[in-house]
């Protein structure tokens, strides 16, 4: 796409309206201690030259670009895992509780076998995200990436709406709006932008994968499809953000209506009540 030297590249970006040169390219390869910075996989490259060059502007030196770049690249690296570590560990917790209410032996959290299970199927679950986008251009991330924006502010707003819960239990009421505020704010936003994702005949969901299912029934070819089967995918992914689209709607609207019931149930109370059940110690440990 932009060719395999740093004159075909400079040509290709300065045709996409970024005025670049050849010089400029292979300076800021150097610059970062890296032979090249041409077609590297993923943004996570490009994320780092950007973050090298704004940090060596505020904090110059000689090599200090080329330590900007690696410490943004040791950055990535660890956020990337450590997300990866705690999402599993939540998602184990929330299918060993879920699926435990069908198969109770899966919520007994002191079993190994349990614990292996339950991590095993929340791995099996982004691993097969993971394998679509090496062997489909249309699978994996890109399927739920039109997600990550109402994903991200709907956890963040029930993440807030936990907070206001504490607060109150606390009696800190007077406190309430600095969790409470951002968490209505982020509620309301997120509600209304995944209402818009369901229902608008543009840029709904429903709508894109109505559209290339005419398409196809028509015997046309969309962009960014370039055959029959893309087509269905791209059909396929939108299905699956809408499902998952309602769903998170969902639990944000669960989290709300139980975090009120616990506001107005901490407020009846003359005592704070943040210790709601007394200790039980595990079975396996008891005896």
């Amino acid at each position: 796409m932009i060719g395999v030297d740093v004159q075909s590249a400079a040509t290709a970006i300065s045709q996409w309206g970024f005025v670049v040169t050849p010089d400029q390219l292979s300076q800021t390869a150097a610059n970062i201690g890296e032979s090249t910075i041409l077609s590297r996989a993923g943004g996570a490259p490009t994320l780092a030259v950007g973050m090298a060059q704004l940090l060596h502007g505020i904090i110059p030196g000689e090599g200090m670009m080329a330590f900007w770049y690696h410490y943004a690249i040791l950055f990535e690296a660890l956020f990337i895992l450590t997300t990866v570590d705690a999402g599993t560990r939540v998602g184990r917790f929330m299918i060993q509780e879920l699926v435990g209410l069908a198969v109770p032996a899966l919520k007994q959290t002191e079993s190994w076998m349990a614990n292996v299970v339950g991590s095993g199927i929340c791995v099996a679950i982004w691993g097969y995200f993971l394998y679509q986008g090496a062997v489909d251009p249309l699978g994996g991330i890109n399927t739920l990436w039109p997600l990550f924006g109402i994903a991200n502010q709907m956890l963040a707003a029930i993440a807030l709406t936990l907070c206001l819960v504490v607060v109150v239990k606390q009696k800190l009421e007077r406190y309430a709006c600095v969790p409470g505020v951002p968490a209505a704010w982020l509620v309301i936003c997120t509600m209304s932008a995944a209402w818009i994702k369901l229902t608008d005949a543009k840029i709904g969901f429903p709508a894109a994968a109505a559209k290339y299912a005419d398409a196809m029934a028509q015997g046309k070819l969309l962009a960014p499809a370039k055959s029959v089967e893309e087509m269905q995918r791209i059909v396929t992914n939108n299905q699956v953000d809408s499902a998952l689209t309602a769903l998170f709607m969902l639990l944000v609207a669960a989290t709300v209506v139980f975090g009120v019931r616990a506001i107005l149930k901490a407020r009846a109370a003359a005592q704070p009540s943040t210790n709601e059940e007394p200790y039980v110690a595990l079975a396996s440990v008891a005896s």
